[in-house]
């Protein structure tokens, strides 16, 4: 039984005004065997701009291609953003999302609008899933904070090839 090791993160914000955000935004994995989130965000970085196509990675990945451009999000103390830190099992992930971070009041939330996503879990080398949307939303207050990603083939062309 693996262990998830590793995840890579292609998103594209959308061009609209107002698209892009400063708020916090987290994968999140989860199934029967254990799950948790995970924070991007790069230090010294503007993520999430208007426009923007950035490529992030944590923990052990084993494609060396998906890592070409990618950004490591902030590690904090222990490393709690490695993916192999706490116990996830790979095979039994049945869930994968995008949360944005709301605010409490309307006044406070920085909307979100995200037009692509592509998210790659690796567990022992040679095993990859593939999480993809390439559904415009927006993520907000008004909109709902969460975006649950359907598993695609991970043979099928990866949008994260093209960054």
């Amino acid at each position: 039984m693996s262990t998830l090791r590793g995840i890579t993160v292609y998103i594209a914000t959308g061009g609209s005004w107002r698209a892009g955000t400063d708020d916090a935004l987290y994968v999140g994995v989860s199934g029967t065997a254990g799950g948790r989130e995970f924070p991007i965000d790069a230090p010294l970085y503007d993520d999430f701009q208007r426009g923007s196509r950035d490529r992030y990675a944590l923990g052990t990945v084993w494609d060396e291609s998906a890592l070409i451009g990618a950004r490591t999000p902030k590690k904090s103390v222990a490393d709690w953003n490695d993916p192999a830190y706490f116990y996830v099992g790979f095979q039994e992930i049945d869930r994968v999302y995008l949360r944005k971070h709301l605010g409490r009041r309307r006044l406070d939330d920085d909307s979100f609008a995200m037009d692509e996503i592509e998210i790659a879990l690796y567990g022992d080398p040679g095993e990859k899933r593939l999480f993809r949307a390439s559904t415009a939303i927006w993520l907000g207050l008004q909109y709902g904070g969460q975006v649950w990603l359907p598993e695609v083939d991970p043979a099928s062309f990866s949008v994260a090839r093209r960054v």
